[in-house]
């Protein structure tokens, strides 16, 4: 097939053997070395017409250009060759986004599952049709970061005859990008990179997380997440419209034109300060979905993390992102020394990072941390952290939110909820993350099933501060060579470590007595203690997970203390 198409292209360029005579090497065109045979042949042409020149020094005809109402004179152009990653996300882009295009190239694909379905496995994945860019002009508008619109033009085109290839026949395609105006070179590359970052481009209710790999010098993206709305963050309403309208007002172009003006580095900073689980985690997730923020987590603590190294990741950061500095009064102390003798950066490095004057305009940075004075003046001072917000422990108003969140149906009892909560505390603070703890616990009993058992609520903070406050006991050995070991102080020992694994210490928690409480039984009946459950997690092999280890004097062949 390949002989036959040879001697046919041959016979368009007029070179024609005799019946039954090869042609000779010496009868061939004169071939350069960086010419190819599509250059040599050419489609058949008319009687008369003159010979093109073979090589090619635009990637388009300009009279199919011209056809298309594309004056190559006031557009340039970016060519896109075929068998890149950037080609086959071009089309991908353009079938989608496109004008009302008209010619497809169908690729074949699997539904791709949401988390939830991808996470319970309860849904096989489905084949899926993709409809790809086809031959043809494609044209759409592309909005710049500064609001002005470019008009884009693709022109997705087949040049050359049809080849053999390995693989079969193939041909030579490309797509040639047309920005309007002939100095729209930053239009032009603008949409490329829209183009090279679509896969990445979060859906309306989802936001980016990206992590500063401190090896390789960059930022990469860990995941996509769903947001959560702002109504789903309980807070004081004084707390949340504080946050909020400090935030509107500085998203705004007033704001951006005044900071201009005036010289001043167009950012805004952030302290999360209060005690833990109050919530400080939760709205930085409900901002960065509100405002279509990414946000870029660093861990500075490690030895990798030099000076220069922090400043470049601020400077690098995506564009529209919220920079996340957690818990950052594990950095340095009043004294403006480092906890963390392996960390390399100085607080002097920080300072100069969140000050940097080439930092990108827009940034928004949060420091969170529950403990604001131990740090130091120097980094929360004005023009530095700009507002400072408290979260602290779950006030009256809150409880009632918490409640008419999670049972809409029964909103009036809110009030009561509040009322035997406050009551069955009395003094005793408790975090938003207590309380939303115990809700999980109730997620199939009803409002009132809920608010009679209140008490679970005094009973876990109880059980976590009792865990909290036990010290940690020599675990006793399991076995001794010798065979004088006591089996009712091992029996003992295990089941003193299996409560305290129960308790917390293992990661098991909420087996407190007000279980039978939450399936709806009897007060007095039901109860699970913690010796019974330790004697049915070690009758089920659960209790092989706890390991000891113990060290014998070869001498004494006695337990070292």
């Amino acid at each position: 097939a390949c002989t036959n198409r040879l001697q046919q292209g041959f016979t368009a360029t007029g070179l024609k053997a005799k019946p039954g005579e090869r042609l000779q090497a010496n009868t061939f065109p004169t071939m350069s070395d960086h010419s190819s045979f599509a250059e040599l042949v050419d489609a058949p042409r008319a009687p008369g017409a003159a010979a093109e020149c073979p090589f090619e020094t635009e990637c388009f005809d300009a009279a199919v250009l011209r056809k298309n109402g594309i004056d190559p004179a006031v557009h340039c152009w970016a060519e896109v060759a075929s068998g890149g990653h950037l080609y086959e996300q071009l089309k991908a882009y353009l079938g989608k986004h496109g004008d009302k295009p008209r010619s497809f190239v169908p690729r074949v694909g699997t539904k791709q599952l949401s988390t939830v379905e991808e996470m319970l496995g309860e849904e096989t994945p489905a084949a899926t049709v993709q409809l790809d860019c086809g031959l043809g002009l494609v044209q759409l508008k592309h909005t710049m970061q500064d609001g002005r619109t470019v008009a884009i033009k693709a022109l997705h085109q087949r040049r050359g005859p049809v080849v053999g290839g390995r693989c079969g026949a193939a041909t030579w395609e490309n797509l040639v990008v047309f920005a309007e105006g002939s100095e729209s070179r930053d239009a032009l590359q603008a949409f490329l990179e829209e183009v090279v970052n679509s896969q990445c481009e979060p859906q309306p209710n989802e936001y980016s997380i990206y992590r500063w790999q401190v090896e390789n010098q960059y930022w990469k993206h860990a995941a996509t997440k769903t947001s959560r709305s702002l109504d789903s963050v309980v807070l004081p309403l004084g707390t949340k419209t504080k946050i909020i309208s400090d935030l509107d007002a500085f998203l705004s172009t007033e704001t951006f034109q005044f900071y201009t003006k005036h010289g001043i580095p167009y950012k805004r900073s952030f302290l999360f300060y209060g005690v833990p689980g109050a919530g400080k985690t939760s709205m930085l997730t409900a901002i960065a979905g509100k405002y279509r923020r990414n946000l870029c987590i660093m861990q500075p603590t490690d030895p990798r993390f030099t000076d220069d190294a922090l400043a470049d990741a601020i400077k690098e950061a995506p564009s529209r992102s919220i920079i996340v500095l957690e818990d950052v009064d594990a950095l340095f102390d009043k004294n403006r020394e480092t906890k963390n003798a392996k960390m390399s950066i100085s607080f002097s490095g920080l300072l100069n990072a969140l000050d940097g004057i080439g930092n990108p305009d827009g940034q928004i940075f949060v420091l969170t941390t529950n403990f604001r004075e131990n740090l130091d003046q120097a980094l929360i001072r004005n023009g530095r952290v700009d507002l400072h917000v408290e979260f602290c422990h779950a006030t009256g108003e809150q409880m009632e939110q918490l409640f008419r969140q999670f049972y809409p149906a029964d909103a009036p009892l809110a009030v009561t909820f509040r009322d035997a909560v406050q009551t069955a505390l009395g003094d005793k603070p408790i975090n938003m993350a207590a309380l939303q703890h115990f809700f999980i616990g109730h997620m199939r009993q009803t409002a009132q099933e809920a608010v009679a058992d209140v008490h679970c609520i005094l009973a876990d903070l109880n059980e976590k501060a009792a865990t909290d406050a036990m010290p940690a006991a020599p675990a006793a050995p399991a076995c001794c060579p010798d065979g004088d070991h006591d089996s009712s102080s091992s029996s003992s020992s295990d089941n003193d470590d299996d409560e305290k694994r129960l308790s917390g210490n293992m990661g098991v928690k909420g087996k407190t007595k007000c279980k039978s409480k939450e399936k709806g039984k009897g007060k007095g009946k039901g109860k699970v203690t913690a010796k019974s459950e330790a004697r049915g997690l070690a009758a089920s092999g659960a209790a092989n997970n706890v390991v000891h280890v113990h060290v014998y004097n070869s001498a004494e062949n006695q337990p070292n203390s």
